[in-house]
């Protein structure tokens, strides 16, 4: 049987990097109470807004504005400067991934990272996110990957980690 390969290059951008962040706030404990939170403001807001009174309505206003337009705009400017302040970001990573793992280079740098050091791989809509801690994770935009190169990444994930502890989620399942 041939070794498949996928070869690809990721140039980092603002949007791809604010898809991780706002995928990972989300879809934490804190960030699912954020928007529940929010969400029960809202429905207290609009059915018993004639007997709140106005420092309550404030309050509930407040915490919906919050958890729906300001957390996500600190959201995007943290994405948007570490997009500016990270030198990686500045050039393409290019990325072969094979069975053993994911080597990555830019310039003359490179390092292989085996699936087994992996935490856990995600797929989600528009991106991979292969995470090698709990916090920090490759993203893999699948509109720079191309078509092929996601489903063939794929299966190649599902058939890598089918005997480690990494755990896939999303689009991914063991």
């Amino acid at each position: 049987m041939e070794e498949k390969k996928v070869s690809f290059s990721v140039q980092m951008t603002v949007k791809e990097l604010y898809r991780f962040i706002m995928y990972h706030a989300y879809h934490k404990f804190s960030g699912i109470f954020g928007i529940l939170l929010a969400v029960f403001a809202a429905i207290a807001l609009g059915t018993s807004y004639e007997q709140l009174t106005e420092q309550t309505r404030a309050v509930l206003i407040l915490v919906i504005i919050w958890f729906i337009v300001l957390d996500p705009v600190i959201l995007y400017s943290r994405a948007r400067g570490q997009v500016k302040r990270n030198k990686a970001y500045k050039q393409p990573l290019d990325y072969i991934a094979d069975v053993k793992g994911i080597t990555i280079s830019q310039g003359e740098q490179q390092q292989m990272v085996e699936w087994e050091k992996f935490f856990k791989v995600v797929e989600t809509k528009q991106q991979f996110l292969v995470y090698s801690t709990p916090v920090y994770a490759f993203i893999f935009p699948k509109s720079q990957m191309g078509e092929e190169d996601s489903r063939n990444f794929h299966e190649l994930v599902l058939v890598s980690t089918k005997d480690t502890r990494v755990q896939l989620k999303g689009m991914l399942k063991k």
